[in-house]
């Protein structure tokens, strides 16, 4: 689906729709599953080659169709208007309001804890945002579950698909084929009431990525060759490995302890340029009144070549960065909200006439999900 522009008439007209709709679902027996929630949040990033300040409306849906028991389809839109400040050198840092899909699929459920889908598939469900931000990609997923004794489960999976922006344009010119990428991984999983622990071990692979890719990410970090003006090529390919783990349990009686790790590296590029790991530990504080307050510290480094810049998560501003953020949020349990801020710091790992050092502040105020 392609990007909607959306002004502050159309936000509030879209608003009204969602809540027709959750009323009349309200009054009869269907098939049909949903969910919703809405954030709001105030930017202020700068670096010495741009500076933007602007508010962000999101409203955000998740949705299952059953149409047989293990036969369903899955909708889940984001609906974004922001508004403020941008400046920017390279054009990278823009309003980003419009209509996008995070997930629009069929799955087939054919045996028990596996799962065959197609469509336009969320890519964080398998990788890490070191290799792919939160956004979806034309794609064939099967998730086989290869064993599964009391908590512990075993999964492996395997995608094709193809790399797409998030208006899920391929962005060829001309006589380009169709970019291609393949992943397959390997995944442990535990999970209590009281906790979890995740891993997921895993290749990837990216062919034929055109060159409109290649000059958009020549800006954002990757190394490239101009070919014209307007036109670049990527020095490396991107083939290589990925690892991501994440674990939550208690210490006590009203703590936990939050870490998640993740790694990156590309077997194609020099290999001073070809690695890259986030890293997070934090804690959540539980308080009467089912308050509670989450905190966060994450450590990354992403060199130049070990994600295709273009793909991966800007909230570590793409490649070619060092750097840290740090997350505080106030829990409102009771009243399904939660408060906070984050704070984001990171410097260039070589120079690079298109990157500087980066900071970044954002308030954020969000509702949990709420069934309709």
């Amino acid at each position: 689906m392609k990007k909607l522009k959306l002004t502050p008439l159309r936000f509030v007209l879209l608003l009204g729709v969602f809540h027709l709709i959750g009323a009349s679902l309200s009054f009869a027996a269907s098939p049909l599953e949903a969910s919703w929630r809405m954030a709001l949040s105030g930017v202020d990033a700068q670096d010495s080659q741009s500076s933007s300040k602007y508010v962000g409306v999101g409203l955000e849906a998740r949705s299952k169709y059953h149409l047989l028991p293990d036969l369903y389809f899955a909708l889940d839109p984001l609906i974004r208007f922001e508004n403020g400040s941008y400046q920017t050198i390279d054009g990278t840092r823009k309003n980003e309001s419009g209509l996008y899909l995070k997930e629009a699929a069929a799955h087939w459920q054919f045996l028990q804890g596996s799962d065959l889908s197609a469509g336009a598939l969320n890519q964080t469900k398998v990788h890490s945002e070191l290799l792919v931000g939160d956004q979806a990609f034309p794609a064939v997923r099967a998730d086989v579950q290869v064993f599964k004794i009391g908590n512990f489960q075993t999964l492996v999976t395997a995608e094709q698909a193809i790399p797409t922006s998030s208006s899920l344009s391929t962005n060829t010119t001309g006589v380009e084929s169709t970019p291609r990428f393949l992943s397959a991984s390997l995944a442990l999983n535990y999970e209590a009431s009281l906790g979890h622990w995740r891993t997921r071990l895993g290749t990837f692979s990216y062919d034929n990525l055109p060159s409109t890719v290649a000059t958009e990410s020549g800006f954002r970090g990757n190394t490239v060759i101009s070919l014209t003006e307007a036109e670049s090529k990527f020095v490396y390919e991107y083939q290589g490995v990925e690892a991501l783990t994440s674990l939550r349990t208690p210490v006590m009686r009203g703590w936990d302890v939050l870490a998640d790790a993740s790694y990156l590296q590309n077997n194609k590029a020099r290999a001073e340029l070809s690695r890259a790991y986030a890293a997070s530990i934090g804690s959540e504080f539980y308080f009467i009144g089912r308050k509670s307050l989450e905190m966060k510290l994450t450590s990354f480094r992403i060199e130049p070549d070990a994600a295709v810049a273009f793909f991966n998560s800007n909230k570590f501003y793409n490649t070619n960065r060092v750097g840290y953020s740090y997350e505080s949020f106030m829990n409102f349990k009771r009243y399904n909200f939660r408060l906070g801020a984050r704070y984001t710091e990171a410097e260039v790992i070589f120079l690079n006439p298109t990157q500087s050092r980066e900071k970044s502040l954002m308030l954020i105020l969000e509702t949990a999900y709420a069934n309709i």
